[in-house]
């Protein structure tokens, strides 16, 4: 091809790419929607491009459809023609959708627009071309029906016409082919919109809420067989009504009616927004009260996005709300319950406390009184008379200090105090005082501790004592024959956590497999008889278990019938660091007969109790001074100096602890004298109470003189 013809060639290439008609996209819409160039055979474009080629006496005749970019001759009636698309810029009939009309060349050959092209100079050479546009729909070219010939000057004005009689005839039958497209498309979506509107009045009927649509003045107008349900009505009774017609009698939970502005229904179609669980009571036509929960959401108008209607849907509660009902009603009568307890809890320890002064007050005495006659010069008979006596009141205390002790663990107030102690020193203690008792028995008593107990260890030791008296008062109470062994050594339990274990064993009956477990009960014992035959209210093995708990461990028993039984307790005993207060003096370094004298002032309105005070401390060198109430206290401490005040708690008139407070907030000699309770109320929250108000120790009654020494010569 000569130079300048290529170059010619380019030039229309480009012209032709930006010469697409203005109508370009409803074209290619209209192409899409024939769906011709799908790679179908049409019959009736085969024949009339065939009948335009005869009556034309062409060489070949095509009809060539035009997508985005390539031309597509789909129907062709001879010769021969490139195979697949055909870019725009080698065909000629690109011009006809550009500019729809019939187009005419009489000589491609010597035409300078297409000389180049090169169909002109390749099959099917292009010398004479006649092209129409054809069209599915009114001013939407979707293509060209064309005539060739190799000859120049080949084609008539008659031939024109008849070429555009044959194109009307094309333009027929697509516009039948789209006519029938779109009636089967309409067809075919009427079919999906029943289907779907059957699906959805399927899915609105099978919902189990009841679904009401309300109109914006409030009638409904579509309800579901649920909501119908629901609301104890026929479909037919709830169409057109209003949520504010009167026979609709709802109300809230706490019984008021709703407004008729209160409704959710008018609330959304007021304000547009969504309610969500909103609870509401009604009463239905059959007189039976159902229960609620509603829903509403608005729709909207698509352009405008005003409500048009809202849906409210609705849940059946009335089963939740009566077993809701029902649990309020019992959680009302556990409270009423629960303060019923409090109360009788109250009760119990306010007669706990008047029973402890009650009967501590006058044990203080006896208990005193016997100590003081034991160190008189007595014959035998008295001796024993008085062992007697001392033992009664021992064993009236004990069980005094079990109950009391069983109220503060069931009250939770047990404290536990740890300091530094040598559990060697302390568990030898405890043999040393219940040794008298084993060898009255005429039992033997062993005792192995090792060594490694001998390093301070933190624990509470009054309790730790008071665990191992409890497990020596029982094994010297079942045993006749034998004796009694403790043993004591260090563990370390789950976590590296560090324990000390101590069993105490003896060689009693045992305890039947049965009661192993009830034994440790309140008010227990392996044998109801052994309470008429031994004593005791069955707490010291539960109140010792407790407590061992309440420092981190517990008691086990191990027991064969007839052969004894082994006490295992576990309690933590951690090693104390270097900076930890130092362990308490030992029991014997109670009474120092090298104690400094003391001036004390003794306050206490039972004069038992002040003999028995003021006769022990005189006995180790003290100078008491008694008086027998708060404002007789008050008098003397504001004109002489003294080093210690042992004041009861409960006296007439002025209790201890207002006796206190005077003392403290008027100044004077003896405004930061320490002072010492001495009390038989000893329940948790009353020792608490001492404490707090600014007691140095409290003593509890009976009081155990070698505890008061100790006491006072901390104090002072």
């Amino acid at each position: 091809m000569p130079a300048f013809l290529e170059g010619r060639r380019f030039q229309l290439i480009f012209d032709r790419f930006l010469l697409k008609p203005e109508n370009e996209q409803a074209r290619l819409a209209a192409l899409a929607e024939l769906n011709l160039l799908g790679g179908e055979r049409f019959v009736e474009m085969d024949r009339l491009t065939a009948l335009a080629a005869e009556v034309c006496n062409a060489d070949l005749s095509a009809v060539t459809l035009y997508d985005d970019e390539d031309g597509v001759r789909v129907s062709v009636s001879s010769g021969e023609v490139a195979h697949g698309p055909v870019p725009r810029c080698d065909t000629v009939c690109t011009h006809i959708l550009v500019n729809p009309g019939t187009l005419i060349v009489d000589d491609a050959a010597s035409d300078p627009i297409f000389s180049s092209n090169r169909f002109v100079h390749e099959p099917p050479y292009l010398r004479s071309y006649v092209g129409v546009p054809v069209a599915a729909e009114q001013g939407l070219p979707v293509g060209v029906l064309c005539v060739t010939h190799r000859e120049p000057n080949a084609f008539t004005q008659d031939d024109v016409r008849r070429l555009e009689k044959i194109a009307e005839l094309m333009n027929a039958f697509l516009e039948t082919r789209l006519a029938s497209i779109r009636a089967a498309n309409a067809a075919r979506k009427t079919a999906e919109e029943r289907r779907r509107q059957n699906m959805f009045e399927l899915i609105f009927e099978a919902i189990q809420e009841g679904v009401n649509v309300h109109t914006p003045t409030g009638e409904v107008v579509e309800t579901n067989a649920a909501g119908a349900s629901i609301l104890g009505l026929t479909r037919g009774q709830m169409q057109g009504r209003a949520f504010t017609d009167p026979r609709w009698k709802t109300f809230k939970p706490d019984g008021s009616s709703f407004l008729p502005d209160e409704y959710p229904v008018a609330i959304t179609l007021r304000t547009g927004l969504s309610l969500q669980n909103v609870p509401m009571g009604i009463e239905l036509p059959s007189g039976a009260i159902r229960w609620i929960t509603i829903n509403t959401a608005p729709l909207r108008h698509p352009e405008t996005q005003d409500v048009e209607y809202a849906v409210v849907t609705m849940k059946d509660v009335t089963e939740q709300r009566t077993a809701e009902v029902q649990v309020h009603d019992q959680n009302r009568q556990l409270a009423d319950a629960l303060a019923e307890a409090e109360k009788a809890s109250r009760a119990k320890t306010d007669f706990m406390g008047v029973m402890s002064h009650e009967l501590r007050t006058p044990m203080n005495a006896v208990l005193s009184c016997a100590l003081l006659l034991s160190q008189s010069r007595l014959d035998p008979v008295q001796k024993r008379t008085l062992g007697v006596l001392e033992d009664a009141g021992r064993q009236m205390l004990a069980v005094l200090n079990d109950l009391l002790d069983l109220s503060s663990l069931n009250a939770g107030k047990v404290r536990i105090e740890r300091d530094p102690v040598s559990l060697v020193r302390l568990i030898q203690d405890a043999a040393v005082i219940w040794a008298s008792d084993v060898r009255e028995k005429g039992l033997t008593l062993s005792v192995m501790i090792d060594p490694k107990l001998m390093a301070p260890r933190s624990v509470d030791s009054a309790r730790v004592l008071q665990i191992i008296g409890n497990l020596m008062a029982n094994a010297i109470k079942f045993t006749s024959q034998g004796g009694v062994t403790i043993q004591a050594w260090p563990e370390t339990g789950k976590g590296g956590v560090e324990l000390v274990t101590i069993e105490v064993e003896d060689t009693g009956p045992g305890v039947p497999a049965e009661a192993v477990e009830r034994i440790f009960s309140a008010f227990e014992q392996a044998d109801t008889s052994t309470t008429r035959k031994h004593g005791g209210l069955g707490l010291g093995l539960h109140v010792a278990r407790r407590l061992a708990v309440a420092m981190g461990g517990d008691i086990e028993l191990e027991t064969r019938a007839g052969e004894g039984s082994r006490f295992t307790v576990r309690v933590e005993a951690p090693l104390s660091r270097p900076d930890a207060r130092p362990a308490p003096p030992p029991l014997e370094a109670a009474n120092d007969a090298d104690a400094e004298s003391r001036e004390i002032l003794c306050v206490d309105d039972n004069d038992r109790n002040l003999y028995v005070i003021a006769a022990m401390l005189r006995a180790a060198g003290h100078n008491p001074t008694t008086c027998a109430s708060g404002a007789e206290a008050l008098e003397i401490l504001s004109q002489r100096k003294f080093d210690v005040v042992m004041l009861d708690m409960v006296m007439p008139d002025m209790d201890g602890l207002e006796t206190l407070a005077k003392l403290r907030e008027g100044g004077g000699l003896n405004a930061h004298t320490p002072v010492i309770a001495c009390t038989a109320n000893v329940l948790p929250d009353q020792v608490e109470a001492y404490r707090k108000a600014g007691t140095a120790d409290v003593l509890a009654k009976p009081i155990d003189p070698r505890a008061m020494l100790r006491a006072v010569t901390v104090a002072a």
